[in-house]
């Protein structure tokens, strides 16, 4: 830093100054939206907030024998008023087994032998007993209405695949029970919610539902409430969730051989009725409204989060369904918790509606599937991209079941002709994995590439899979890896044996038989792509196998899904990132406007792994500058270890995975340059055992009289003297098992875990043998023992302002060369 001792001290008085700054004010303003909008940020906490109160508001009315009651005409739902606002509370997490949700499914099952009357209520008491997942009291229940549900179903005339209001306790219902589609698709939301708990629906009923939603479809796209009746958001919406059910019921084994082997080659078409209703949304998108009228709007926006989460859309057209359907909503919640529909309905029916817009539909992205057909906003569902178009949300269904991994995970589908450059990162970070798939290789224009590369830079992972065996997709993502990385600094490897990716989940056997290839980037293997076509299989997965499957086929599908799963929690580390969890405002296009800041961090080159994480410093730095605004300068400085490279830095930096030695030259520089007054912050990627223990013979080496000792918990380092305070951190660890065992982890609580090398009274060294640096990058993974990727960020910029705090005279200014 040039410029005399004195003016770097009076620069360094003005970092204290932003510095304390922030300890008593917060994050600086420069962090709100410049738009008048909400951020991601901030609507998740509004979202939050409003989640919290509605679910107080629903608690409080709640009647004394654990029913929830209605007036005007919704009076005599009063099981069906109940049933869904126990969905509410389930899905808005609220548990099982507290005291309101057992009060209201005792209700529910107090239920005398003639109920329920109305298909309304016989759906949303068996979509509530399914969301208790308490099969053990409820499955007879369940298959009992199930069964009436079926009988009720009208099966002849221009009806035939819909249901009326009334339940049919004898015989069957040819037509005539006043059927319409919002019955219709409330019973189909109930029979697929059976269909999961292990009941089987016969294939005529999901044939005739499905027929009967194609042919009323109108020919501008959208759906009315009776099959000729102009066309409504609520019912457009209807119609679309109830083909994503039928679509996937209805899939068959007729493309397998006698073998289970599945023709992977012929494409699986969806029924254009999803473009065509999903452009009408686009042309009449409202979440003020149910258009084109006033009648039903919490009713539609209920509707509208089932037909973006079932049919894995973010858009429909330019509108972002959920976050402009949550900023609705948060404003409009009323003082006591509630909402109040404008017609007249019932607060605890459109305060349920609500909750359930609100939490489901902020379900964890966990895969982003990618799009490079489409042209603009105009969707081409039937794209060489989607050529199995299930492959990928049955993959996340299986996932949403297994334990372990945080409950409500959806895919969506991400559409490169929506992209600009300024924000193409920001929206494939929505996801923290990107699928790419199809028969032959994609076109991808130099943008594209460069979005892609900075996407895996940025911590994301790509995952990639050929479908079929004799197009163009191998060699053409082959060519893309090497577009990606033109310098040749990272390429396409066959995975060995031993990579954790094979017992991420499932402790894969006979791993020579499973063809993956990857790409290691920064701390992990960042890309991973199949030549098998495992879609292929995904897209024939369902939760119960349909009687007559072959016992080949099943198993191929077992062994796919696998796969997929062990990918998914290697990339993951079985914990995608929250919805919203970051503001459009400070997307990574924001570095480029930093300023240079008064200070900047050297990063150390050595032989073992020093750039293992090549973005872990300027994410580092970027967070400094954005939450602190102390202003470092945003890029990252490499130098070899002398004095003379060394002398102008305040805090010195190094990581890295693999053994590693310093020279005399080099050990008697570092020591020289930390006597003045700088820091060294060092930690171990991925808790490295061999970075570890040639750090501790380094630091034996160059302070044989002051040996690494833990910082102690109640030193100013951890403080909010400091910065933030963090007594309590999370650290994520292996649990050691059986080499061939399916990895696992855990993760704990506590003080952070921190040692130093101590000199005159001050913390010379400071070095972490948990990761930091992974973290920082967004790369930890399952293999990798480190700290939760907000507490290391929390744990860095403490290190760095800690080192602000040091007596600085001294350190550097002087002439003195090597």
């Amino acid at each position: 830093m040039p410029g005399s001792i004195e003016s770097q001290r009076y620069a360094w008085f003005i970092c204290l100054m932003l510095t304390l700054s922030f300890v008593l004010t917060g994050p600086t303003a420069a962090a709100a939206p410049q738009n008048g909008q909400l951020s991601d940020v901030e609507l998740r906490e509004r979202i939050m907030r409003s989640l919290r109160d509605g679910i107080d508001f629903l608690k409080r009315r709640q009647q004394g024998n654990g029913s929830w009651s209605a007036t005007g005409s919704e009076a005599p739902y009063t099981y069906g008023i109940t049933s869904l606002a126990i969905l509410a509370l389930i899905n808005s997490d609220v548990p099982v087994d507290s005291e309101p949700v057992q009060r209201g499914l005792a209700f529910l099952r107090s239920a005398p032998p003639n109920q329920p009357e109305f298909v309304y209520e016989a759906s949303l008491m068996v979509m509530a007993y399914c969301a208790a997942d308490e099969l053990d009291k409820d499955i007879a229940r369940i298959e009992r209405i199930t069964r009436l549900l079926v009988k009720t179903q009208c099966t002849r005339g221009p009806n035939s695949g819909l249901w009326g209001y009334h339940l049919v306790r004898r015989g069957g219902s040819p037509g005539g029970n006043g059927e319409d589609h919002s019955n219709g698709q409330f019973a189909v939301l109930a029979l697929r919610d059976a269909a999961y708990a292990g009941i089987e629906i016969d294939r005529p009923v999901w044939e005739r539902t499905h027929e009967h939603w194609l042919s009323t479809q109108r020919t501008d796209g959208g759906w009315g409430y009776k099959p000729n009746d102009p066309a409504k958001g609520s019912m457009t919406t209807a119609g679309l969730s109830t083909l994503a059910v039928t679509t996937r019921m209805l899939q068959d084994d007729s493309d397998v051989d006698r073998v289970g082997r599945p023709d992977c080659c012929t494409p699986h078409p969806v029924p254009d009725a999803f473009e065509k209703g999903r452009k009408w949304l686009a042309r009449h998108f409202s979440v003020n409204t149910n258009p084109p009228g006033q009648n039903w709007h919490y009713y539609y926006l209920y509707g509208l989060e089932r037909a973006g989460r079932l049919g894995n859309v973010r858009f429909f057209g330019q509108h972002d369904w959920y976050r402009q359907g949550a900023r609705y909503l948060v404003a409009a919640q009323s003082g006591d918790g509630g909402w109040n529909e404008r017609s007249g309905s019932t607060p605890v029916l459109s305060s349920s509606f609500a909750l359930l817009f609100l939490a489901k539909g902020l379900s964890r992205v966990v895969v982003n599937k990618l799009d490079y057909n489409s042209v603009g906003h105009e969707e081409e569902t039937n794209g060489e991209w989607n050529r199995h178009p299930f492959d990928v949300p049955n993959l996340i269904e299986k996932i949403d079941g297994l334990k372990g991994w945080p409950p409500r995970l959806i895919s969506q589908v991400l559409s490169l002709g929506r992209l600009n450059g300024d924000t193409a990162v920001n929206d494939m970070n929505q996801a923290p994995v990107l699928y790419i798939s199809g028969r032959d290789a994609p076109t991808l224009t130099d943008d594209h590439v460069a979005w892609l590369r900075e996407y895996v830079d940025e911590g994301g992972f790509i995952f990639a899979v050929a479908n079929c065996t004799d197009g163009t997709f191998d060699d053409g993502f082959r060519d893309l890896i090497k577009r990606m990385f033109p310098d040749g600094d990272a390429s396409l490897q066959r995975l060995q044996a031993d990579h954790p990716v094979y017992r991420s989940e499932y402790a894969l056997t006979n791993t020579e038989a499973i063809e993956l290839y990857g790409v290691d980037f920064g701390c992990r293997t960042a890309i991973i792509y199949s030549p098998e076509d495992l879609g292929c299989l995904w897209q024939k997965w369902m939760r119960h196998d349909p009687p007559a499957r072959s016992e080949g086929l099943i198993q191929r599908i077992i062994r796919a899904n696998r796969i997929g799963v062990n990918v998914l929690a290697y990339a993951t580390g079985r914990e995608p990132p929250v919805k919203l969890n970051s503001s459009e405002d400070t997307n990574r296009k924001s570095r480029s406007r930093i300023r240079r800041g008064l200070i900047e961090i050297a990063q150390l080159r050595h032989k073992g792994g020093w750039d293992t994480a090549p973005k872990a410093l300027e994410n580092l730095l970027q967070g400094l500058n954005e939450t602190i605004g102390i202003g470092v300068a945003p890029k990252r400085k490499t130098i070899p270890i002398t004095l003379s490279g060394l002398r102008r830095f305040p805090l010195a930096y190094m990581h890295g995975r693999y053994r590693f030695q310093l020279s005399q030259q080099e050990r008697d520089a570092l020591r020289d340059y930390l006597s003045r007054g700088p820091v060294l912050f060092a930690d171990a990627c991925c808790g490295s055992t061999r970075f570890d223990r040639s750090f501790r013979d380094l630091m034996g080496q160059m302070f044989p009289d002051h040996p690494l000792q833990p910082i102690p918990v109640d030193h100013e380092l951890f403080s909010d003297v400091t910065g933030h305070r963090i007594d309590r951190v999370r650290l994520r660890k292996m649990v050691a098992g059986a080499a061939n065992a399916a990895m696992k982890s855990r993760t704990e609580a506590g003080p952070p875990v921190l040692e130093g090398v101590e000199i005159d009274g001050r913390y010379a060294v400071i070095y972490s043998r948990y990761d930091i640096s992974c973290a920082l990058e967004n790369q930890a993974s399952l293999a990798c023992d480190g700290y939760v990727e907000e507490d290391a960020m929390k744990v860095a910029m403490n290190i760095v302002l800690y080192s602000m705090l040091q007596d600085i005279s001294g350190a550097w200014g002087d002439n003195t060369t090597d």
